[in-house]
């Protein structure tokens, strides 16, 4: 097995491990709840399955909250690629939300978790989390 780790300012070590599994949660800023809503969990939504499917992670269970978001899945390409997925929804949601509430510039998300599935118990009992 090749692993690499990487260090995030702030948190954890991160273990990315080619064609791995993962769970990643995010928070919003103060725990706001910027997505509240049938249209926003939506828009929310879509944009990280399609955010995902562009960068090429499967999903396999997600639940996207008003406030924060949990998603398992995995990618055939560098793992390491997570960062700029996080990114890259973080990025096209936050400018979303703050166009609809006319606060262009506010911080939307905070904080964002990312943890490595290596044991199938470890896998099922997110999975159960998540669903």
């Amino acid at each position: 097995m090749d692993a690499t780790a990487s260090h995030w300012h702030h948190g954890p070590t991160h273990l990315f491990i080619p064609h791995a599994t993962y769970m990643v949660t995010a928070g919003t800023l103060d725990k706001a709840h910027h997505f509240r809503g049938d249209v926003r969990l939506r828009h929310l939504l879509d944009q990280l399955h399609e955010v995902a499917r562009t960068h090429g992670w499967h999903l396999h269970a997600w639940v996207v909250f008003s406030n924060h978001y949990h998603w398992i899945g995995h990618t055939e390409g560098d793992p390491k690629l997570l960062i700029g997925l996080i990114g890259h929804v973080h990025t096209v949601t936050a400018k979303w939300v703050n166009q609809q509430d006319a606060c262009l510039g506010r911080q939307v998300w905070f904080q964002c978790w990312d943890k490595c599935l290596t044991y199938e118990n470890s896998y099922y009992a997110r999975l159960n989390y998540v669903n």
